[in-house]
């Protein structure tokens, strides 16, 4: 994992030293709206609902415009990534909440007018963090903040695009704000086999995890990959380089 980030770093970096002339680097930041989709939480009925949730963004980003109205847009960025689950199975109430943390690196290719507004899509890379995991069934904690970090894959490729407006503050600022939304379509969870689900959760139903595999009514065991998708709004300060 740590050879593929540096690899794409030092791609992303050579593109911008080869061409500085419309370069323009600074700090952006998002607030997003986060989902970790699972067709076996989707199928829970009462017992399992998705809760609204959101988690922010804070990083680098580098803009290199390689004409007036196309260029590229690469950011390294630190994201958290939670979902909440609130349930209630004949009168007893749960509810889940998952915290993760991502280093995500989108690169967009990004159409822009000279007037300001833009468009941009491309893949996203994403690196876990960590992850972790409370839960409390009638207010009362069973777990908080536990580590579920290995039941995840460390790694996860995303679809994004995004639009917004780059707005001119002087002849060396530019300040962008937008919206942007995304899709991944690798498997957030790692999958587990009938007897590794047994030995990791025993008859716990309640965790997001233990979920995407599990046992169902008709006694049948069940995986079902765990997809994440955001959706927000963010904001952006670059220093134009090439002034």
């Amino acid at each position: 994992m740590k050879k593929t980030l540096t690899l794409i770093l030092l791609l992303c970096s050579s593109q911008f030293i080869q061409a500085q002339e419309g370069l323009r680097l600074g700090l952006k930041g998002s607030y997003m709206s986060t989902w970790l989709f699972n067709k076996n939480v989707s199928d829970a009925g009462n017992e399992l609902d998705y809760a609204s949730t959101f988690g922010g963004t804070i990083g680098i980003q580098g803009v290199y415009m390689f004409a007036e109205t196309y260029g590229i847009n690469v950011e390294l960025v630190s994201a958290g990534h939670n979902q909440k689950y609130t349930g209630d199975d004949n009168g007893v109430t749960g509810e889940i909440e998952l915290k993760m943390r991502y280093i995500d690196i989108p690169v967009l290719f990004r159409v822009a007018s000279e007037k300001g507004p833009y468009f941009e899509i491309g893949p996203q890379f994403s690196f876990l963090g960590s992850a972790k995991e409370s839960a409390t069934i009638n207010d009362v904690e069973l777990y908080t903040d536990e580590d579920y970090k290995d039941n995840f894959n460390g790694f996860g490729l995303a679809a994004v695009m995004g639009f917004g407006v780059d707005i001119k503050l002087t002849d060396m600022i530019n300040l962008s704000t937008g919206l942007r939304f995304g899709y991944a379509f690798t498997d957030a969870t790692e999958e587990f086999t009938q007897t590794e689900a047994a030995q990791k959760f025993g008859n716990d139903e309640l965790s997001l995890v233990a979920l995407s595999a599990h046992t169902n009514q008709q006694g049948d065991f069940d995986y079902a990959k765990t997809n994440r998708a955001f959706g927000g709004i963010q904001l952006g300060l670059q220093v134009n380089l090439s002034k």
